[in-house]
């Protein structure tokens, strides 16, 4: 087992500070660019401890998100500085569960989420079990959660109408050599009504990872709205196969008005 100092078995932090690039026309940080910080945090926490990207690789090995929700209270603006805080909660077998705090320049709390990642051979494409020197490299703060969410809960059963289609990209793939996560949330956002993506903010999102999309596939992306009030709608959105007989993603999004 590794030797591993208790000053590293903390919840690690990086600051942004929100880019031209990253936002929408109301100057705020897309939905999309929120969770690549989420994602950038926790790539730069493994390192931190020595279990990074690289060296995972190097093994045959990685990580696999397989569901993730977040809250937002406000979105941070273009050149706003914010920062991400992570760490592990709990690890169980194949399993490991990652949580996420985001604050602003005057350490409030505007976004929380968790998240559930499995652990897997790169090359045979199977969850195997998190070595021990991994958990304790990491360690873990239980139950300490960014959002109390029991994941086996979302049990996706709804009817999709809005729908487009879309060709996997070179751009769309990551290190483990599939789409990368972020890239379904982005292909989701693309079938919520207009109506909808201008006058209402989105406030918190659920999303579960079923299967691995890869490059030259066609993937559809569609949605249908669940609920609706003066001040909130849900939506619920999936990616599927074009014929739908493969299920890769599926996601439910609240939306308030701004």
């Amino acid at each position: 087992m590794n030797d591993i100092s208790e000053s590293k078995k903390l919840k690690f932090k990086k600051t942004f500070e929100v880019g031209y690039y990253e936002i929408n026309k109301n100057d705020k940080a897309t939905p999309t660019s929120i969770l690549n910080y989420l994602e950038e945090t926790a790539v730069e926490h493994s390192e931190s401890i020595g279990y990074g990207v690289k060296r995972l690789k190097e093994n045959g090995f990685g990580w696999v998100i397989t569901h993730c929700c977040i809250n937002m209270e406000r979105g941070p603006m273009w050149n706003e500085k914010i920062t991400v805080e992570t760490w592990a909660s709990g690890f169980n077998k194949f399993y490991a569960t990652r949580e996420f705090c985001i604050r602003d320049a005057n350490e409030n709390i505007i976004g929380r989420a968790t998240s559930l990642w499995i652990f897997f051979d790169i090359e045979k494409r199977r969850p195997v079990r998190i070595p021990d020197e991994i958990t304790e490299a990491f360690g873990y703060f239980e139950n300490d959660r960014g959002l109390d969410v029991d994941f086996r809960k979302f049990r996706p059963n709804f009817e999709l109408d809005n729908s487009k289609q879309f060709f996997v990209r070179r751009s769309d793939i990551d290190t483990n050599e599939h789409v990368n996560n972020v890239k379904y949330v982005e292909w989701m956002l693309e079938t919520i009504p207009k109506e909808a993506y201008d006058n209402y903010i989105l406030e918190g999102a659920e999303v579960l990872y079923k299967k691995e999309t890869y490059y030259g596939e066609t993937i559809l992306s569609s949605c249908t709205i669940l609920n609706e009030d003066d001040d909130k709608c849900e939506f619920g959105s999936s990616i599927t196969s074009v014929d739908g007989k493969e299920k890769f993603a599926f996601a439910r999004s609240v939306w308030r008005k701004k």
